[in-house]
């Protein structure tokens, strides 16, 4: 008798079938024991630094609260904490002022043994200068050896004043025009010159 693809087809998922089904009964099923694999030779290996997309730079990572929008004049503070990664060393922070903010007091600058600890508290003290969206800039700088130092940065967010205002100014002086692919950009003029 000859089998025609259907039929052959069906014969074999009817079989697939069978063998996925769980006996009916409560019977056990014994299974054959299995064979006993050959010894296999191992090595350790050593494996090279684990690949990161982390800037390179000091092991800190930075987070902040503010003591909310401040008006011009008006002095506010920054609370950083600062988590570092050294069992030893000192870690140096700086906060610099900028055009819409000025930083004042002790705290501006510090500098923290990391043996105490991997978490710190910085508290930097400012004075809102103009209206408008600012950021205070600080700079970490992990000093694990008197040989090395690694540095990181941060910026924390602070509105002064109108802020609202000057935000729409700014960004009414600069307008966004819907570029072919429909995409929003702020195009800007240039000149090129190729000598």
């Amino acid at each position: 008798m000859k089998m025609t693809p259907r039929a052959f087809f069906l014969a074999g998922l009817a079989i697939v079938v069978a063998g996925c089904t769980a006996p009916a009964s409560n019977e056990t099923v014994a299974e054959a024991p299995a064979p006993s694999a050959p010894a296999i030779k191992t090595s350790s290996v050593t494996l090279g630094p684990a690949v990161s997309t982390v800037k390179p730079g000091a092991s800190v990572s930075f987070s902040h609260e503010t003591s909310g929008p401040v008006s011009v004049d008006g002095n506010g503070y920054v609370i950083f904490t600062i988590n570092e990664g050294y069992p030893v060393g000192t870690l140096d922070l700086m906060a610099s002022s900028n055009e819409g903010l000025d930083v004042f007091g002790p705290g501006a600058t510090q500098t923290i043994s990391m043996a105490d600890g991997t978490t710190h508290t910085w508290r930097v003290d400012f004075t809102g200068l103009t209206d408008g969206v600012h950021y205070l800039r600080v700079r970490a700088t992990a000093k694990p050896s008197a040989e090395t130092g690694l540095s990181r940065g941060y910026a924390a967010r602070i509105e002064v004043g109108d802020w609202k205002t000057a935000e729409d100014a700014r960004k009414a002086a600069k307008p966004m025009e819907m570029q072919a692919d429909g995409e929003m950009a702020v195009v800007l003029s240039a000149d090129e010159t190729i000598e």
